[in-house]
């Protein structure tokens, strides 16, 4: 039996036939709901934001993305593996979102509906010029372009949030976290970094965290700064390292 790639919803449903029809879609599905919604986020911190319209992305893989007028990154959001449930409260739609490790739940409350548009979106794998692994690789062979006199302490380490892509040692026993994006940075990368130096600083240690990057938006930027954490620009790294290092990367950020 063929499936139709997209679907759109009638919002004018009664609330517990939306509820049962989302819930069915949701893991095959990408939902994109328009409408007047009122945002609440508890976590590691907790947040809530007004009555407003906006727009919500849900996909099958278990993220979840709100976005408003302005800015690339969304004002709320879920990551992978997250698990969304559509449940009706007194009488509208509303979203409940569970991330399991670390605790986090957002809830979305709709007081109006605009359109429900459901998309068998594809998911495709980019062939990526210049990939993680490889920036990676340029730090661990030349740790002082981070930090002069820093020594690798390990690569793709494990922690409860994440792998952790480049872990030195400053000579007075600091650790050095360092997050490697190739693309440009937004407050997601920030946040995954502030979690990492967190974990650190739990167990114990001193800790401070460096973000790696080609660019890096005005948003993060002012988080980093905030958080008391490091931006280093892609370019300074492979412009530090040897020529032996780079000679092989210099077309991926030039």
């Amino acid at each position: 039996m063929q499936t139709e790639e997209c679907i759109n919803i009638n919002v004018n449903n009664f609330c517990n036939d939306l509820v049962a029809r989302l819930n069915e879609l949701k893991n095959r599905y990408v939902i994109v709901i328009a409408g007047n919604m009122s945002i609440e986020y508890v976590g590691r911190a907790s947040s809530y934001a007004p009555d407003g319209l906006r727009i919500l992305i849900a996909k099958p893989d278990g993220s979840l993305l709100i976005h408003e007028a302005q800015k690339v990154e969304p004002l709320n959001w879920q990551p992978p593996k997250s698990v969304t449930r559509y449940e009706c409260k007194n009488g509208n739609l509303s979203i409940i979102s569970r991330r399991l490790q670390p605790p986090e739940e957002l809830l979305v409350e709709f007081s109006k509906l605009y359109f429900i548009w459901v998309c068998r979106l594809t998911a495709t794998r980019l062939v990526v010029v210049g990939r993680e692994a490889d920036i990676v690789k340029v730090i661990t062979m030349n740790a002082d372009v981070i930090e002069k006199g820093a020594k690798i302490i390990g690569t793709d380490i494990s922690t409860p949030y994440g792998k952790v892509d480049v872990l030195l040692k400053k000579d007075d026993g600091t650790l050095i976290v360092v997050e490697v994006k190739n693309e440009k940075a937004g407050v997601a990368a920030v946040l995954q970094l502030k979690r990492y130096v967190e974990f650190y600083h739990e167990k114990g240690f001193k800790a401070v965290g460096v973000l790696v990057a080609p660019s890096i938006t005005e948003e993060a930027l002012a988080h980093i700064l905030k958080e008391n954490m490091r931006f280093v620009e892609l370019k300074k790294v492979f412009s530090g390292a040897s020529s032996r290092q780079v000679h092989t990367l210099n077309k991926y950020i030039y």
